[in-house]
């Protein structure tokens, strides 16, 4: 009886195997190009909802602003006006917790984040319909001014590839003009989270009816008695989670957010934690601050 061996010679054999490595490679390339491409639609999305949040949630406080003032005109000067700059539109407020441009420690770029504080005196039915400040107070006295400071803080929730210096957030602080002192020291709610930065101009209308776009430093400097009739926003938003360190993303890149161009910090660069970064912007009219031409 004869026996015969059937088998892979040595050349079919490392055909074989070079042929199993060469489909193994593209499947993990491709479980790789999968995992970026989730990583970068998650970020979107997670921008996206946040920013369509907050953004709802200031906007429909900010055009309460000079609500119920004494005068439609609303300047640096006002007595109660909408926008606090100072003592003068809310007595015993402090220098820290007013309206004002740059703030130190308060952004991932090159020039701090800016400071907007509103008040408005509420109506009864909007009480009796149930009114909440941006803390989610409820508000229950129509005879006292409801005060909003919205800045940038630090948030201490913070993830693995983060530092508490640049986990940054807008926050939003409230309180009441008969209680100024809490209003002072309060540290805030967060309305959205990973700001690196946050940008205020004031649209101003002058004496000969023209209208100018100004920082809040350029109007309480330059302009102090122009009136204010809107609010524009600025924000430079980051994606909660980071889209991976060898991502297509150049952290040296200038962003262009309303007037100003501004660039990641040295601490974000040198970190070489990459995330997605969106430019937001929001136009607000302050319809209270319109009237009694």
């Amino acid at each position: 009886m004869q026996y015969s061996q059937r088998g892979f010679t040595l050349i079919e054999l490392m055909v074989s195997l070079a042929l199993g490595l060469i489909i193994v490679a593209a499947a993990t390339m491709l479980f790789i190009a999968g995992q970026k491409s989730f990583a970068l639609q998650q970020g979107a999305s997670d921008i996206q909802d946040n920013a369509n949040f907050a953004l709802n949630y200031i906007t429909k406080d900010i055009r309460m602003a000079n609500l119920n003032a004494v005068t439609a005109t609303m300047t640096a000067g006002s007595a109660n006006g909408g926008i606090v700059f100072g003592t003068t539109n809310l007595a015993g407020v402090a220098s820290s917790t007013v309206s004002q441009s740059a703030v130190s420690n308060t952004s991932n770029v090159n020039v701090g984040s800016d400071q907007l504080v509103i008040q408005y005196l509420p109506t009864q039915a909007q009480i009796d319909s149930g009114l909440f400040d941006c803390e989610g107070t409820q508000v229950t006295d129509a005879s006292v001014y409801v005060v909003e400071r919205y800045f940038v803080r630090q948030d201490a929730n913070i993830n693995s590839n983060e530092t508490s210096a640049t986990a940054l957030a807008l926050a939003c602080a409230a309180g009441r003009s008969n209680n100024v002192n809490a209003f002072n020291n309060d540290n805030g709610q967060i309305v959205m989270k990973r700001v690196d930065y946050f940008h205020v101009l004031l649209t101003v209308q002058n004496s000969s009816g023209n209208f100018q776009d100004m920082t809040i430093a350029q109007y309480t400097t330059n302009a102090p008695t122009a009136r204010i009739v809107g609010v524009k926003l600025g924000i430079l938003a980051r994606s909660n989670q980071s889209v991976g360190a060898d991502s297509n993303i150049n952290l040296a890149k200038s962003f262009t957010l309303l007037d100003q161009s501004v660039t990641l910090n040295s601490t974000i660069k040198n970190a070489q934690i990459k995330n997605l970064r969106q430019i937001i912007t929001q136009t607000v009219a302050i319809r209270n601050a319109l009237g009694g031409r």
